[in-house]
């Protein structure tokens, strides 16, 4: 996934506390005056100002590629959303978007490439991409050490 539509994903995912704000507002002062108001577009162009920061990891697992994909996309599953998966390729591709973080509440890209050593061995690079601010929540490593846990 490109560094442009990555971090577009982000900003969109972090834009969603400005609307609920925005919604608060036109709840306490009225449609015209909330919709003046526009929190969501603050929120976004703040998360635009924002780093993001990459953490990658490589596993070997003792299992053959189609099953670890089947786990893989069972947790990712339970964790977020599925993006955009390329499962038909000669090296599977996942993306999801889950939260980590504290409380998990910092919305994170996973991308995990599957490759296929032997029949009985498979190669994992999984790769997670967060926005970090003044306080660094370490939202990356975090969701690449929960799903290695977790396979």
């Amino acid at each position: 996934m490109d560094e442009q539509t990555k971090n577009l994903i982000l900003e969109k995912q972090i834009s969603k506390v400005g609307k609920k704000g925005d919604d608060f507002y036109k709840l306490m002062i009225g449609d015209f005056l909330g919709s003046l108001l526009k929190a969501e577009d603050s929120v976004r162009w703040a998360a635009s100002m924002l780093g993001t920061v990459d953490y990658t990891e490589s596993i070997v697992c003792s299992k053959p590629a189609d099953k670890m994909l089947e786990s893989a996309i069972e947790i990712l599953a339970g964790m977020g959303k599925i993006l955009d998966p390329a499962v038909d390729c000669s090296e599977p591709i996942l993306t999801a978007l889950v939260g980590s973080g504290f409380m998990n509440l910092n919305p994170t890209i996973v991308c995990m490439v599957f490759s296929t050593i032997d029949e009985n061995s498979t190669s994992i690079c999984i790769t997670a991409s967060a926005k970090e601010g003044l306080i660094k929540q370490r939202s990356s490593k975090k969701a690449v050490k929960r799903m290695i846990s977790m396979l």
